[in-house]
């Protein structure tokens, strides 16, 4: 049996397998989240009702070659108040060359920053985005350690609301007049549900992006992409 690398990824489709007597039950599922200690999986009200923890899954993700990554696990717990997302035990002898305390999707989105008490407005353009914070690209000038609220356009029509501080900045590289800059941000004081919000947001947008990383859900006619069926 394969065990999964550190090649599963935000958005990934995988197959959860549960034994219910006298029969072994498949699930699909889309990863949410990865932790050191959890993967996040995204299910069907069905699914999450066998999900409890404790219970035992075998998790199968088939990558783009066709090569199959199987590893067996269990449910640590569920996760915000939707009853779809469940947190599994991460798979032993699965090592990533990651350190960071959630995984990352590359996206683009539209945020829009505020750096004052007035209300003024500066638009900016996530590059990647996770449970934990997010990169975007902006032209206001800023320091590292500084805290302001910001919108993030998780779906073309709901804003999420959040309060962010600047953990790192660098220049744009593909702005040679270094009039913008990449600024990593990560969320301040978010709460559980919050964070269960972030992540479901994360497996919904569709996993087919253009080149800017800008998701295909924001072309649909609802513009929110699907969970799982």
């Amino acid at each position: 049996m394969d065990q999964l690398s550190d090649e599963l990824e935000i958005r990934d489709r995988v197959t959860l397998e549960t034994c219910v007597e006298p029969r072994a039950v498949l699930d699909r599922a889309t990863v949410a989240n990865i932790t050191a200690e959890e993967v996040w999986v995204v299910v069907g009200l069905a699914a999450a009702e066998r999900l409890v923890p404790g219970a035992e899954v075998r998790m199968v993700l088939v990558k783009q070659q066709g090569s199959t990554l199987t590893a067996d696990t269990s449910v640590r717990r569920q996760v915000g108040n939707s009853g779809r997302l469940v947190a599994l035990r991460r798979p032993d002898g699965w090592e990533s060359r990651s350190r960071r305390a959630n995984g990352r999707a590359r996206l683009a989105i539209p945020a829009y920053l505020r750096p004052n008490a007035e209300g003024s407005v500066v638009p900016a353009r996530t590059t990647n985005l996770s449970v934990g914070g997010f990169h975007c690209v902006t032209d206001l000038p800023i320091s590292v350690g500084r805290q302001l609220d910001v919108s993030l356009m998780l779906t073309p029509t709901s804003p999420f609301e959040c309060r962010a501080q600047v953990v790192r900045l660098n220049d744009d590289p593909d702005e040679p007049s270094r009039h913008q800059l990449q600024v990593a941000f990560r969320f301040v004081d978010l709460t559980a549900a919050d964070e269960a919000l972030v992540a479901e947001a994360l497996a919904a947008l569709d996993e087919e992006t253009d080149a800017t990383a800008g998701p295909a859900a924001w072309n649909s006619a609802d513009g929110h992409g699907s969970l799982v069926s």
